[in-house]
């Protein structure tokens, strides 16, 4: 019998603006711990890759859906 699909993980709570913006990627390690990664940090060397949450103002925020 094959392994059940891992879900998705979930995104970070308490992760500030980041919870709602469209460059935010929860990646989830071997332990089960996740961490909320900032997209625009491939591009943008002024973005974190792994912010301090929460993220309260950030510059390069864009709301998922618009």
């Amino acid at each position: 019998m094959p392994a059940p699909p891992n879900p998705p993980p979930t995104p970070a709570r308490g992760a500030g603006l980041c919870e709602a913006c469209v460059h935010q990627r929860v990646v989830a390690n071997t332990r089960g711990s996740t961490f909320s990664l900032c997209e625009r940090s491939r591009n943008d060397p002024a973005y974190p890759r792994y912010p301090r949450l929460p993220v309260l103002d950030c510059a390069g925020y864009e709301p998922k859906g618009s």
